[in-house]
């Protein structure tokens, strides 16, 4: 069986790309991002690992978003009658 999940990541002043937590509000992201670069705060998220991040930014910060394409991910349910009942000695 599949799912449907979403992925983006976050670059901040070009440092390495940071996978976000899926299915983040980016558009509250975004609004939070504009507001701390005003005054020079910090804005906080949670990383694709879970990971809580706080990162100050400011006028002169450069951040960029990536939202990736939706993609199909198998969970974690056995197909019925596929290659799971399968002996080991046919795969």
């Amino acid at each position: 069986m599949t799912g449907q999940t979403q992925q983006a990541i976050i670059l901040i002043d070009d440092d390495d790309s940071i996978p976000l937590e899926r299915d983040q509000d980016i558009g509250d992201l975004k609004k939070r991002i504009e507001q701390a670069a005003e005054k020079s705060r910090f804005v906080d998220f949670r990383t694709a690992e879970g990971a809580e991040v706080s990162v100050l930014l400011t006028p002169h910060s450069r951040v960029r978003i990536a939202v990736l394409p939706f993609r199909l991910e198998a969970l974690d349910t056995p197909a019925a009658n596929g290659f799971d009942d399968l002996p080991a000695d046919l795969l």
